[in-house]
């Protein structure tokens, strides 16, 4: 479509900009859930922006002919696109486009009221009847929001207005008290276009004088709203010359865009299918008519927004989220002034009809608009309310009687918190506070400019170095002093004042208690004339560690690491200077507030290093893969050829021992040999492996590529023979670790090398039987493993500086290979046990970077005295070419045990 002249697409979309819709439709509110009742001339359910919209098609007329259409004028369908249109072309869509309308059609065409008629009896009192019944339907449906864009200054009987009877007024007090008042809806009307100071007697009902005795009108103006028609071509500040005034229903009244652009009501594919009017099929529509449904979908957003809002306060919402026009405040021409869609979704911003009570549960609701007016808040059900506003001035009382609320400011407003209710407050609260559930201090601490009473049911829960600062006098009546944790480090014997009181502390907390922070200490409380305070202690780690039945090895080995690092941070602390980085102790603090027992021990697991150690074991995985791998390779008769140039893949599962578990092994072997005139064998070989983590093994990422070499001699006596092999190479490792500082996150990387030589021997025995080859043997095996020393990077001082080591390993082995071929199908199986003889070197001395608190590395994963591997392996040639299938299982058993690891593997020849 060619675009449109700017001041044209303006006009279009005026009836969105004008209510600042858009903010709402970017924070995703649409309406989606809520039916709208349209009580009007019917509704065009097949209309291009209606599709699938209209869920109930209603007539409520004396007489309906059936060759009416769903709309008998047109007017009820221009109502509900501005409601619930979807975006067509040129049109933006309606206010709530997720919302679905419930269409109440009263108003009979010209062919049927030529059936129905002259009017007999009294008019109102069937009119009366019909809404009733209209009212009833909606209820049964779940309709809660009502929009009407008519009224009945133009009915009249000779030359007198027929509404002048009290009686009139009373019976439709009691239209529409079912619908208010027991189903908890919202009404809307249209002001009506007769350029009157008030608006139509049926709109301003609530205002309206009835009979002695009857029911109160005022009931209605909980869940009824009367919208003006704002010039929003021209003089979108001022109400167009048509629109009646709010009047005597200012205080319910507000205005929206009036004039605007929407799409034929009988056009049903696009809009050039349009007969007259404007581009086509597009209508300029002039009418508080067409203001009126702006709110309507206005409430279905703010509903959705706070479905447990009443209707009185998606009512007070709009209402006190509109933007002031006029006289400054409420006033009789603009009531509360022009809908802003956008700050309405926020939640509440005037608090004008008295104390506002919310009860809901299990969620997180925020109202993030600044709030005045002389009502309160009474906050009940166990979910969380936080007032968002940085400037609530409102005057009446706060009560918190039940879950949680959650405010930076609170004006004037003097605050009580029941048992078993929560208030989380920072910044400043203007009067006074009574405490008998839990008051806890957001970060800075709070200031409270009236007096502060604790009963003995209270707790005042804080972080160490925030205050609570009394302009008043505070009283203790007990309760607690709960410690949450601190913003920063804990050292020794430093005490924090907790509590301040401009005017007079009287009383004392009963018992000091912590908070989930599980590592931060111990403390004791002292008071002064005008503070109370907290002496703070910090914990052993290791003994901390332990008494939250944190017992393995790992953890307590980094507790001992952790433990050197906070009194190097202790005596520096002690000494106002030193050379410890701030971010070290900030992430040292972190550390010590760990929220649970569960997160300190992954914690101590983080910072141990345990990832370098099983690096290291992997190596020597390798290492033994390649040993394993080159006598499986001799185990084969050779077949005539006296010198043989061979290749082998390394690391499937199954196939002489992969790296498993939380790491993961590929690579290949090549060798050349020969065979001599004795029978034995001689030869070298070469090859290379990776390794890395498999997923986030032990938080880390990174590779391992290990090089190496081999020579190697097998001597054979029949089946019999001894093997020979030994092993040289080197390894480059790339390793970045995930740190995990209480609740909080850092990463560190390294690169570091090394050096290996192997040696091993071994004998056994070769039988076979047709297609069947089976190999026992006992072998002994020694490997020298040497890592340089090397410093992490990163980690806010938490990462390791490893010292160089060398790890010497010497083992007995046992264990038997086997080979069968079947239907072309090759089986591989083999077992091995590995009986440690001597280790050392295991454990090189690592200390993190900030600091000299060496302490030996230390993984659960580290080889123990025994162990074993069983493998399983299948071959599958694939077609005439030279690809393979390869299946296998493997399973590591003994103290050794690191689980099991299967895969599946195609490889394709040249």
């Amino acid at each position: 479509m060619p675009a449109l002249d700017p001041a044209l697409a303006a006009k279009f979309r005026v009836h969105l900009d004008g209510t600042n819709t858009e903010p709402a439709h970017t924070l995703g509110f649409t309406g989606k859930g809520y039916m709208i009742g349209v009580v009007d001339s019917g509704v065009n359910r097949n209309h291009v922006t209606l599709h699938d919209k209209v869920v109930h098609n209603n007539v409520y007329v004396d007489y309906q002919d059936p060759a009416s259409p769903d709309d008998v004028s047109g007017h009820g369908t221009n109502v509900a696109q501005l409601i619930a249109g979807q975006p067509v072309e040129y049109w933006p869509g309606g206010i709530a486009p997720g919302a679905t309308i419930f269409s109440a059609r009263v108003f009979s065409s010209a062919a049927e009221n030529a059936k129905q008629g002259p009017i007999g009896g009294n008019f109102f009192e069937g009119e009366a009847a019909q809404l009733k019944r209209v009212n009833a339907d909606m209820i049964a449906a779940g309709v809660r929001i009502q929009n009407n864009s008519w009224g009945y200054e133009n009915q009249n009987t000779g030359d007198k207005q027929v509404w002048i009877d009290p009686a009139v007024t009373d019976a439709f007090v009691n239209v529409y008290r079912d619908f208010v008042l027991n189903n908890n809806g919202l009404v809307i009307f249209a002001s009506g276009n007769y350029s009157q100071q008030q608006p139509g007697r049926l709109s301003r009902l609530p205002s309206l004088p009835t009979v002695e005795g009857g029911a109160s009108p005022a009931d209605l103006e909980r869940g009824w709203l009367v919208v003006a028609a704002l010039d929003s071509f021209d003089h979108p500040d001022q109400l167009t010359s048509y629109s009646n005034h709010c009047g005597i229903a200012m205080h319910y009244c507000l205005a929206a865009p009036g004039d605007l652009i929407e799409i034929d009501p009988n056009v049903t594919t696009s809009p050039v299918d349009g007969d007259k009017g404007y581009l086509n099929g597009y209508l300029i529509q002039n009418g508080t008519s067409f203001a009126a449904p702006l709110v309507s979908g206005a409430a279905a957003l703010v509903w959705e927004a706070f479905p447990y809002f009443s209707n009185d306060l998606v009512r007070q919402t709009l209402l006190g989220t509109a933007t002031d026009l006029g006289a400054p405040g409420v006033d009789e021409v603009f009531g509360y002034g022009a809908l802003n869609v956008g700050k309405a979704v926020l939640g509440p911003a005037k608090f004008d009809w008295g104390d506002v009570q919310v009860s809901f549960d299990d969620r997180r609701s925020t109202w993030g608009n600044d709030i005045t007016g002389s009502g309160g808040l009474i906050k009940r059900g166990t979910g969380t309310l936080v007032l968002g506003g940085s400037n609530n001035q409102y005057t009446g009382a706060t009560q918190v009687l039940g879950g949680t609320l959650q405010a930076s400011s609170l004006g004037a407003s003097a605050v009580s918190v029941s048992n078993a209710a929560t208030l989380i407050g920072s910044g400043r609260f203007g009067g006074a506070v009574s405490n008998a559930g839990t008051l806890e201090l957001g970060k800075d601490g709070l200031k409270v400019q009236g007096d502060y009473t604790q009963l003995e049911t209270g707790r005042l829960a804080l972080h160490v170095g925030d205050q609570l600062s009394v302009a008043g006098n505070a009283t203790l009546k007990g309760g607690e002093l709960q410690v949450l944790g601190k913003r920063d480090y804990v050292t020794f014997n430093t005490s924090y004042s907790v509590l301040q009181a401009d005017g007079s502390l009287t009383g004392t907390f009963s018992q000091l208690t912590w908070g989930p922070a599980v590592l931060l200490g111990e403390g004791r409380l002292t008071y002064g004339a005008n503070n109370a305070y907290v002496t703070l202690q910090r914990l052993n780690v290791s003994a901390a560690a332990q008494a939250l039945g944190i017992v393995d090895r790992v953890a307590q080995a980094s507790a001992q690491r952790v433990e050197q690092a906070f009194r190097a941070i202790d005596a520096q602390q002690a000494q106002g200077r030193g050379a410890l980085p701030t971010s070290f102790i900030g992430a040292a603090a972190a550390l010590q507030q760990s929220s649970s027992a569960a997160v300190a021990a992954g914690s101590l697991q983080s910072l141990s290093g345990q990832s370098h150690v099983a690096a290291a074991l992997v190596s020597l995985d390798a290492i033994d893969l390649g040993r394993r791998s080159l006598a499986t390779r001799l185990d084969a008769p050779r077949s005539g050829e006296r010198i043989v140039t061979w290749h082998q893949a390394l690391g499937g599962p199954g196939q002489n021992g992969a790296a498993s578990g939380t790491f993961s092994l590929s690579g290949w072997l090549v060798g050349h040999d020969a065979q001599l005139a004795s029978g034995d064998i001689v030869g070298v070989a070469f090859g290379q492996t990776d390794t890395s983590p498999s997923g986030s093994a032990f938080g880390s990422r990174g590779i391992d590529r290990q090089v190496q070499g081999r020579v190697y001699l097998q001597r054979t006596q029949g089946p019999l023979y001894v093997l020979g092999q030994l092993g040289f190479g080197s390894f480059q490792r790339r390793l970045d670790r995930q740190l995990q500082l209480g609740d909080w996150n850092d990463w560190t990387s390294s690169r570091y090398s090394g050096q290996f030589w192997s040696g091993s021997v071994e004998a056994g025995y070769h039988w076979h039987q047709g297609t069947l080859a089976l190999t026992p043997y006992l072998g002994l095996d020694q490997t020298q493993l040497r890592t340089d020393g090397f410093r992490e990077q990163s980690g806010s001082g938490f990462g390791l500086q490893v010292q160089s080591a060398q790890a010497t390993r010497s083992q007995l082995l046992a264990g038997v290979r086997t080979e069968w071929r079947w239907a072309g199908v090759q089986w591989r199986g083999y077992g091995e046990w590995q009986q440690t003889l001597r280790q050392s070197g295991l454990n090189p001395q690592a200390s993190f970077t900030a600091t000299s608190s060496w302490t030996p590395l230390v993984a659960s994963s580290w080889p123990g005295r025994s162990g074993g591997v069983l493998g399983l392996s299948m071959v599958l040639p694939v077609g005439v070419t030279a690809g393979l299938w390869t299946m296998g299982l493997e399973h590591y058993f003994g103290t050794r045990s690191r689980g099991e690891s299967l895969g599946l593997r195609y490889q394709l020849g040249f």
